[in-house]
């Protein structure tokens, strides 16, 4: 007998807003509060980790949107889905990139950065020139791309249906990830700067390649949770697992040990990402949840691409080099964090879901169910469909 599977569809609204709080870490990371203790500046610091999430959220989302239709038709899918998520991401992108190019001399040399390849070069200034955060926009071009090959890939060796295969293929993707880690935590590439087109930094976290796994295991956690058999856990129990799962994280990002570690870079977030996702999406009724799911949450968490790609811009404004007291550098954090959200919110209602909309009805008109914004959604649609950054 065939196991019986869960009809999942309709939005998950907590996802959207748990992005917000990824791009509030990677915020903190760039911006961090001094005279909080060791300690706490550390979680801070340790920020970085949130881009890992991201890279697995996003395989989680176009899993959850796309995974029938690349299993069917793949090749009559893949147009208006590579559309979708070029008008999802370029128009912010490329105006935040233009907006730098043009404040510093408009004389870099910027073809690398409007095809959005900077992840792919050895020099770690390009990577991170113009806009530094938008190396990660590079990173996901080539998820994207990766995409149309991967469903059809994973479903002819069964591993998008939850069983041994799904758990099996899990687990290959940690444990490279973790041999990866080993073989860059040990000499002599331990031993390299940041800056090193060899390092664990570079190699880990900048080189798209090695976010396959990331992005895999977003696909694979989506697979479970659409298709898992039904009334097979408790969504409290879920519940319970986010909270534990969270607190792991934390304490992770609190290690001394691990903190810009060949690990940190990768390995030892993206796993509890996953199963973070997917305990914040089997209990949509907890109190985590529910909160995340809030109306503020939600457009905080629609907003977060803006604000992941505007919130270095911004650093001028900031100032680290100014000496405050603790209490008016926590004031002005606030502060400064206000107007980057105030910022984000304004570009996103007023140039990603415009752009995003006039793109999509310049190439398919006003076909029936276009692009929307909004909450990860699962209804039948058409490839085209919008989604929210990730």
């Amino acid at each position: 007998m065939m196991p019986k599977f869960s009809n999942r569809t309709g939005a998950i609204p907590a996802l959207t807003g748990l992005r917000f709080v990824a791009a509030l870490m990677v915020f903190f990371s760039h911006y961090p509060i001094s005279g909080l203790g060791e300690v706490p500046e550390r979680i801070m610091a340790s920020g970085y980790s949130g881009v890992t999430f991201f890279f697995v959220l996003s395989g989680f989302i176009i899993a959850y949107n796309y995974i029938e239709q690349f299993e069917t038709n793949p090749l009559r899918s893949t147009p208006k889905y590579l559309w979708a998520r070029f008008s999802r991401v370029y128009p912010l992108y490329i105006l935040s990139m233009a907006f730098v190019w043009l404040q510093k001399d408009a004389n870099t040399p910027i073809a690398i950065y409007i095809f959005a390849a900077q992840a792919w070069h050895s020099d770690t200034s390009i990577i991170a020139g113009l806009n530094s955060p938008a190396w990660s926009v590079s990173v996901e071009f080539f998820l994207y791309l990766c995409f149309p090959l991967l469903i059809p890939a994973f479903s002819s060796l069964g591993i998008l249906r939850p069983g041994f295969n799904m758990f099996a293929a899990a687990l290959i993707v940690i444990i490279a990830q973790l041999s990866l880690a080993v073989y860059f935590g040990t000499p002599p590439h331990d031993s390299l700067t940041l800056g090193d087109p060899n390092s664990a930094h570079r190699m880990l976290y900048n080189f798209p390649l090695p976010r396959i796994f990331d992005f895999t295991l977003g696909i694979l956690t989506a697979a479970y949770y659409l298709r898992r058999e039904e009334n097979r856990t408790n969504s409290k129990q879920w519940g319970y697992a986010s909270y534990a799962i969270a607190a792991a994280i934390i304490l992770l990002m609190a290690s001394k040990l691990n903190y810009l570690s060949s690990f940190s870079w990768d390995a030892s977030y993206a796993w509890l990402f996953a199963l973070l996702i997917l305990s914040i999406a089997e209990s949509q009724q907890s109190m985590l949840s529910m909160f995340l799911s809030t109306k503020k949450a939600v457009l905080l968490g629609e907003a977060s691409f803006a604000f992941y790609l505007i919130h270095v811009i911004a650093l001028p404004l900031f100032d680290l080099s100014t000496q405050r007291s603790f209490a008016a550098a926590i004031a002005f954090e606030f502060m400064f964090l206000g107007l980057i959200i105030t910022m984000s919110i304004g570009l996103h209602l007023s140039v990603e879901k415009p752009c995003r909309r006039w793109l999509i009805r310049l190439v398919y008109g006003r076909e029936k169910g276009g692009a929307h914004g909004g909450s990860i959604n699962t209804q039948p649609s058409p490839a085209y469909r919008a989604h929210p950054p990730d």
